[in-house]
C-alpha cells in the first residue's frame, strides 16, 4: 500500500471519528444546566440546595402550505400553523430543610420530574377580502360579500409528571 492511501485512510479515518464525536451532541434536543450554589452555602453558612436541569431546544416541524379553495381570492392558511416539538428536560432537585420535627429522620426534600415530550402548534390565520374572484354570470365583475378573517387556535400537549419525597 502506498503513503498516499495510507494518508488518505488516516484522513477518512480521523474524519469520521470527528463526526462521530459531534454527532451525539447535536442530536441532543436540549442542554444541560447544573446552577452552581456552592457560594450561598460558604456566605449563609448554610446546607445548599441541589438543582439539575436541561434548557429544551425547540424543533420547528414542516407548516401546512396555503389551500386554494373555491369561491375564495385569497388563499385560505396565508399565515400557516408551524408545529413545534421538543422534550421538557429532567430536573432533579435535593433541598436542605430545618429540623422542624423532633425526629432526625426528615432532613431533605427531593423533587424529581421525568422528561416528556411536548408538541405545540401556533396559530394561523386565515384572510378573505370582501370581493370574490370574476362571476361569470355577473359578466365577469366580482361579487361584493363581508369581509372576514378567523384565526386558528394554537395547540400544546405535554404529559409532564414529577415526584416528591422527603428523606
Amino acid at each position: 500500500m502506498s503513503i498516499k492511501a495510507r494518508g488518505t485512510i488516516a484522513v477518512l479515518a480521523g474524519c469520521v471519528a470527528a463526526a462521530a464525536g459531534v454527532t451525539p451532541a447535536a442530536a441532543s434536543g436540549q442542554v444541560p444546566i447544573d446552577v452552581p450554589l456552592g457560594g450561598v452555602e460558604s456566605a449563609l453558612h448554610v446546607d445548599a440546595p441541589h438543582l439539575s436541569t436541561a434548557a429544551p431546544i425547540p424543533i420547528p416541524g414542516t407548516p401546512e402550505g396555503p389551500r386554494y379553495t373555491r369561491g375564495h381570492v385569497l388563499p385560505q392558511g396565508m399565515v400557516p400553523r408551524l408545529p413545534v416539538g421538543s422534550e421538557l428536560p429532567a430536573t432533579e432537585a435535593d433541598v436542605p430543610v430545618p429540623q422542624l420535627l423532633a425526629s432526625k429522620d426528615v432532613d431533605r426534600l427531593g423533587l424529581e420530574a421525568e422528561a416528556s415530550d411536548v408538541r405545540a402548534v401556533t396559530p394561523g390565520a386565515e384572510v378573505n377580502p370582501p370581493l370574490s374572484g370574476p362571476q361569470p354570470n355577473r359578466l365577469g365583475l366580482p361579487k361584493v360579500s363581508a369581509p372576514r378573517a378567523g384565526l386558528a387556535s394554537p395547540d400544546l400537549q405535554a404529559r409532564p409528571g414529577a415526584e416528591l419525597a422527603l428523606g
